[in-house]
């Protein structure tokens, strides 16, 4: 094993945390979709306020071609798709080609949806080959360290969109305590302990993160500062 750079610490991180993000949002999506379709056509406007996104979009119609297949806009799932890329690309060596190949995958589907009549069913493949890629990472990524980082970045942001869609609770713990797994291997150094100590108190009480929701996603995206991004 290699040791592995500053900055590709950083690739690894946030090749995790986007292509977590790409699959929860899409995931978290769907549910909000179906209300616009079925009851309300302004309903995206709560998914948006979520993720605290202003709605430029101007109805349900820009909503879909905009935040999901405009690249140029920064909070797209497209963009995001996009992002995780570019990382990979940058730590193929590391991941593998079988890994990069997934997101290639992933990434040729989603853009084919763009125009399709059922959304839900074009993107379904999209969501098997994000599954597939972390798979072929639990599979073939050896590098303990490299592991760690990227599997890292992907709770992160598993937690960060559980927390803002208001995900049911047990759901969050399951996340947090494979976070905390994850860190207890972590190299010496690797995590900030003192925003890992505001995330353990604040889970310590059930529920106790949404009256405090702001002050864990700020640890939640310090929790890695100064190593991995």
């Amino acid at each position: 094993m290699g040791i592995i750079s500053v900055e590709h610490r950083g690739n690894l991180y946030w090749l995790g945390r986007y292509e977590e993000r790409v699959y929860t949002t899409l995931h978290s999506f769907f549910g909000y979709y179906d209300i616009t379709l079925d009851k309300d056509k302004n309903s995206y406007r709560n998914f948006l306020n979520s993720l605290e996104i202003e709605d430029s979009y101007g109805d349900y119609k820009g909503f879909i071609r905009g935040f999901l297949f405009d690249k140029a806009d920064g909070s797209s799932v497209s963009a995001a798709f996009h992002s995780a890329y570019d990382n990979a690309m940058v730590i193929r060596n590391t991941i593998g080609s079988e890994a990069l190949a997934y997101i290639q995958l992933a990434m040729d589907v989603f853009h084919s949806a763009r125009d399709t009549k059922n959304l839900r069913l074009a993107l379904m493949p999209v969501m098997d080959y994000l599954l597939a890629f972390w798979g072929s990472i639990d599979d073939k990524l050896f590098d303990g360290e490299a592991r760690t980082i990227i599997k890292g970045g992907k709770l992160v942001e598993r937690l960060d969109l559980y927390f803002r869609f208001n995900y049911e609770h047990k759901l969050i713990n399951s996340e947090y305590e494979k976070l905390c797994h994850i860190l207890a291997r972590a190299p010496k150094g690797l995590c900030n302990t003192q925003h890992l100590a505001i995330l353990v108190e604040v889970m310590a009480v059930e529920n106790s993160y949404k009256e405090r929701q702001e002050e864990v996603l700020d640890s939640l995206g310090k929790l890695f500062e100064g190593h991995a991004v």
